[in-house]
């Protein structure tokens, strides 16, 4: 017998063995892949800014209605995660409004937040409550109003707080600068005196709430009751609050 061949052949058939062994080793130390069906779905990932901060950059769109105000949208933008602002536009029964709404907000928790909110508005023809009484005086309206916000869930935030609303006749505002005593059409009143109101600061009961129906959509809930003082205004040309329901979307 060759024993140089005997050990050759011995050595191939302790390397097929060894290598047929590994083989089988590693196979069952790697499982199968799991079917595409098997494989969980990611979850959801809602906005965590609500509806108020839309995503850094990206453009967002709501829409109202409520009293005073019969509808009233919003054409925003997301800034930075603490800072946006929006081109709003809204009618009530009898003028129409145009202005803007910047808005801030400063995280002092995981879920918890403090936001203001500043609506600033113009009125062409301000006028007395009700259709067909268009007035001739144009007035602005400004209400800031800090809020603390909460993140009750990933789809739910509520926020309350305190603010003012100030509102005055630009024909006023001009007289005073100049000067010369108010002589205004009255705001909420007849047209024949020429000494009616021409503005006022009221504080404000605040609360803003939204639910999330999707990763960049949410349906909110809005109100400001107006007060002078511990008791409801009773000298502000209209309702003495302002409540909105609509729904927002983040493109």
């Amino acid at each position: 017998m060759n024993l140089p061949r005997v050990l050759a052949f011995g050595s191939a058939s302790l390397l097929v063995s060894f290598t047929s062994l590994t083989s089988h080793a590693t196979d069952a130390q790697v499982p199968a892949a799991p079917a595409a069906s098997e494989v969980p779905a990611a979850p959801v990932a809602y906005h965590a800014g609500g509806d108020l901060f839309p995503t850094p950059g990206r453009p967002s769109v709501s829409a109202a209605t409520g009293l005073p105000f019969l509808g009233i949208a919003e054409v925003g933008m997301g800034i930075t995660n603490g800072f946006a602002i929006g081109i709003v536009g809204g009618v009530t029964p009898s003028v129409l409004t145009a202005g803007i709404r910047p808005r801030f907000r400063v995280r002092t928790s995981e879920h918890v937040a403090f936001m203001l909110s500043s609506p600033m508005l113009w009125y062409p023809k301000a006028s007395a409550p009700g259709p067909g009484n268009i007035g001739n005086s144009t007035w602005v309206l400004a209400r800031p109003e800090l809020m603390l916000d909460g993140t009750v869930s990933d789809r739910v935030h509520i926020a309350g707080g305190m603010g003012i609303i100030a509102a005055a006749s630009t024909e006023a505002i001009a007289n005073k600068l100049q000067g010369k005593e108010f002589a205004v059409p009255a705001y909420a009143g007849s047209n024949e005196t020429k000494h009616g109101f021409a503005g006022g600061v009221w504080n404000t009961i605040a609360m803003h709430s939204s639910y999330a129906l999707g990763p960049q959509t949410h349906l909110f809930a809005e109100g400001s009751l107006v007060m002078s003082g511990i008791a409801l205004a009773d000298n502000v040309g209209g309702p003495p609050f302002v409540v909105n329901f609509g729904a927002q979307h983040t493109f």
